[in-house]
């Protein structure tokens, strides 16, 4: 009697199908993710160049962005564009539920604060005015908002 392979055995091979499953589920995952961050980062407006810069703090994780393109234009995922004036109504309501989110997790955990941390991220074209990125952020603190970011695209110099 032999303990190794018989000559007329075929060999036995893994069942690749749980592997190549996971592999489709975990690609799939991250084109969603991907899909619904591109969706707040628009590639239409062009950032202004910045020769110092910070980078982003890791502790903020309510992120809200708005775009400003270079008529001064706000563009809002999922929503036509607004004016410079309009943008109150849609930052409110926003703000509203951040802060209906902080008070429910209040209420399960009490060691937490009730403060609305979200950070708004305002994306200027380079070619925009001025003006209507301040009256963003003017009506972004009349919305109650605190917290806020200027993006921009950090150039090296050379030395």
């Amino acid at each position: 009697m032999s303990h190794g392979p018989s000559s007329g055995a075929a060999a036995a091979e893994p069942n690749m199908t749980p592997l190549l499953d996971l592999v489709l589920q975990l690609v799939m995952f991250f084109m969603l993710v991907a899909n619904f961050t591109m969706e707040q980062v628009t590639n239409d407006v062009k950032l202004p160049d910045a020769q110092s810069a910070r980078p982003t703090e890791k502790s903020d994780v309510e992120v809200l962005y708005l775009n400003l393109n270079d008529k001064g234009e706000i563009l809002v995922p999922g929503q036509p564009a607004k004016g410079a004036t309009e943008i109150y109504g849609y930052l409110k309501d926003m703000y509203t539920e951040a802060s209906d989110l902080a008070k429910a997790r209040k209420a399960k955990d009490p060691t937490l604060s009730d403060e609305v941390k979200t950070v708004i991220i305002i994306r200027g074209d380079k070619n925009a005015e001025f003006g209507p990125i301040y009256n963003v952020l003017r009506q972004a603190k009349a919305a109650g908002f605190r917290k806020w970011q200027l993006r921009v695209n950090f150039k090296k110099t050379a030395e």
